[in-house]
């Protein structure tokens, strides 16, 4: 249960007649992690792929061009017989490609002419607010024509103080004008300069003749013309693709597996007659295996599990020890279906290596109690609930999503339950009990209307424990209430700080058991035994003195208190371990147990914080309920737009903070992660069927 797959290393030897059956039943099977050959020896080479191999791979590359220019995405499985994919391949491809291509060319063409009509267009303003006919623009030997914008008329003194042989147009543009402005060559060196004193920017040339309007209105009925064919086109793919989506999907599965088995040999050893492949199956899964590929060729494919190749260790503290050695084989979790989702998330931090725990029961189970211990509101955790499964049902063909999606409703749960336990529905206390103040007005529970007070038990002892009452208030102190005692923020803060060093010593346990097996007894002690005994001692010491601090009474502290002993020796004791095992390096992260255990008082603080936004969001909604109409659209305004807000904060700042404390407080004691990815030699099919 916390160890992947275990794998057998397989060998298979057949004669090269046999070959293409093998890989036909070896894709069929699914189960082979193929190990690619590497040409080490003269005998034996890599082996080359089947003949139809280039067609197939080209049909294939034809294939997804057309998805890709479709934009074909998945459907829902409907499966179609080999035979009949194969015949509509073969009456369909060729076709389909010439009305895509076509198509898509004039797509990117019309694009293209769409994008410079819009150029010209964009060019042609500052004419067009001019009026002036473009010939008249340019094309003259004595006259040299300054076109371009400018912030003002401030130029105009300083062309009059170099020449009066000119003529100026000018029109409003932008924040300033547009001008035209005619002046003899002559003096065009001077008249530059000055105008460029004054913020000229010269225009862009436009090489066309006539009115800009109507040269404007051509760009516009040839734009609209361009685009109404664009529509028209884009319809026609569209039409395509709905038309062919299914043909293309099962398709492009038919002819990737066909791929595949045609380019198996390049994974094998082969000579003249024979072929050689190795790979790892599922230990449970080899006899199956076995029986199945030899009576697929007769008896002449012969296969045999082979003693795996060992590595040692990086980092080998016990070389005398020579069984703590590496095992390179693929990984593949060994879990229940059920927790497929949070596998994604160890996969996201790395996949466990063969020989070490893998973490996905621990974090299925500790994560969501994370997450609704920080959320831990009814109200929140059902509109996360109602809002997942919405998204679900939206996005139920993308299966990446999905994984996410059915891990937040655990976590939903999770914040309801804890919700009940802390008695909040959107920061109301729904176990107040509902009282009538000095007004007259009615307070406590949901706005004074609504108190579940009498469904939470008061008095209540279970064994040794009580009497106790619920709910856990998160925003009171806590302490004795009418003899019976309530759970605060104090009693809260503990359980963090407790729950972390659980967490904590579990992780080291874990890691003490990884490197026992992976380095032998002297490393695990020095380097896991010693961190666990470090932080169980100082627990112990903290647990013993706090007490004593907090009553200032420290005169009653005794030495030889069991606690205080057991705490102090195995401080002591962590501290030697270090030493010998890590060094002054070691020493230097001392605090790093402490640092790591307040870490998880994020559990309480961060839960803390939504709870005082939503108690803000409803006081100021009520304050402005006894306003009046106004005030109560207001009210209604505040408390829905503060919560919605609130909510997606409650949504987002648990999860992160949850992932947080796995991946950065509790994998590091003992989760190095790395290992290779089990990748078998097959396909799943969703479209295909033989």
């Amino acid at each position: 249960m916390l160890e992947p797959q275990r794998m057998d290393r397989v060998l298979i030897v057949g004669t090269k007649d046999v070959m293409e059956p093998t890989i036909n039943a070896l894709h069929d099977l699914n189960l082979l992690h193929i190990e690619d050959y590497v040409e080490e020896e003269e005998y034996f080479h890599i082996g080359k792929p089947l003949t139809k191999a280039t067609s197939l791979s080209e049909k294939l590359l034809k294939l997804r061009s057309i998805k890709s220019y479709l934009g074909t995405k998945e459907l829902p499985p409907v499966k179609k017989g080999r035979a009949d994919v194969l015949n509509e391949l073969d009456a369909s491809l060729a076709p389909l490609e010439q009305a895509v291509t076509q198509l898509t060319s004039e797509r990117s063409a019309l694009e293209s002419s769409v994008k410079d009509l819009n150029r010209r267009a964009e060019l042609l303003a500052p004419y067009e607010a001019l009026g002036l006919p473009l010939e008249l623009l340019s094309g003259y030997e004595n006259v040299a024509v300054f076109m371009g914008t400018v912030p003002g008329d401030d130029f105009v003194p300083a062309v009059k103080a170099i020449t009066n042989d000119y003529e100026l147009y000018s029109a409003p543009y932008g924040k300033g004008l547009i001008i035209a402005l005619f002046v003899p060559k002559a003096d065009s060196g001077k008249v530059s300069e000055a105008l460029m004193k004054s913020g000229y920017t010269e225009s862009e040339p436009l090489h066309e003749n006539g009115e800009p309007a109507a040269i404007h209105m051509s760009i516009d009925e040839a734009r609209v013309k361009a685009e109404e064919r664009l529509k028209q086109v884009n319809a026609e793919l569209a039409d395509l693709n709905k038309k062919y989506a299914n043909f293309i999907l099962s398709s492009d599965e038919l002819l990737t597996m066909d791929t595949q088995k045609a380019e198996a040999p390049l994974r094998f050893a082969t000579s003249d007659n024979t072929f050689v492949a190795e790979g790892w199956v599922p230990a449970p899964e080899f006899w199956r295996f076995k029986s199945t590929l030899e009576s697929t060729t007769d008896g002449k494919a012969y296969v045999t599990k082979i003693e795996p190749e060992h590595k040692a260790y990086k980092g080998e503290v016990e070389p005398g020890v020579h069984e703590h050695h590496e095992v390179d084989a693929p990984v593949e979790y060994a879990n229940p279906k059920f927790l497929s989702p949070i596998q994604s998330f160890i996969d996201l931090y790395g996949r466990p290596k063969y020989d070490e725990i893998d973490p996905t029961w621990l974090f299925a189970l500790v994560f969501p109690i994370f997450y609704g211990f920080i959320l831990g509101d009814i109200g929140y955790g059902l509109a996360a609930l109602v809002l997942t499964l919405i998204v679900k049902r939206l996005l139920k063909h993308s299966p990446g999503i999905q994984v996410l999606l059915n891990v937040f409703l655990l976590c939903a749960i999770s914040a309801i339950i804890f919700g009940i336990l802390f008695g909040e529905f959107f920061g109301f206390a729904i176990a107040e009990p509902i009282t009538v103040n000095e007004l007259g007005k009615s307070e406590g529970g949901i706005l004074g209307m609504v108190s579940l007070h009498d469904l939470y038990p008061q008095g209540l002892t279970i064994g040794p424990i009580g009497p106790i009452s619920l709910p856990i208030e998160r925003m009171q102190p806590g302490g004795f209430h009418h003899d019976s005692y309530v759970f605060g923020i104090k009693d809260l803060l503990v359980l963090t700080c407790l729950v972390g060093v659980i967490h904590l010593l579990l992780g080291y346990v874990l890691g003490f058991r990884n490197e026992l097996r992976q380095h032998g007894m002297k490393t695990a002690i020095l380097h896991k035994g010693s961190w666990f005994s470090l932080l169980l001692g100082g627990f112990l010491l903290i647990w013993y003195v706090f007490p004593l601090v907090l009553e200032q009474n420290m005169g009653s502290l005794s030495f030889t208190d069991p606690l205080f002993l057991a705490g102090l020796i195995l401080l002591l004791l962590g501290v030697i371990l270090i030493a010998i095992g890590e060094g002054m390096v070691g020493l230097i992260e001392i605090t790093n147990p402490l640092s790591h255990t307040l870490s998880y008082t994020r559990l309480l603080a961060v839960g803390l914080s939504s709870v005082g936004i939503a108690f803000a969001i409803n006081t100021i909604a009520i304050m402005l309920a006894d306003a009046g109409i106004i005030g109560l659209i207001g009210a209604i305004v505040v408390f829905i737009f503060g919560h919605t807000v609130n909510l997606m904060l409650g949504i987002y700042a648990p999860f992160i903070q949850s992932l947080r404390l796995h991946y950065v407080e509790f994998f590091q004691k003992f989760y190095k992660s790395g290992g290779k990815i089990y990748d078998p030699f097959g396909y799943i099919r969703k479209y295909t069927e033989d």
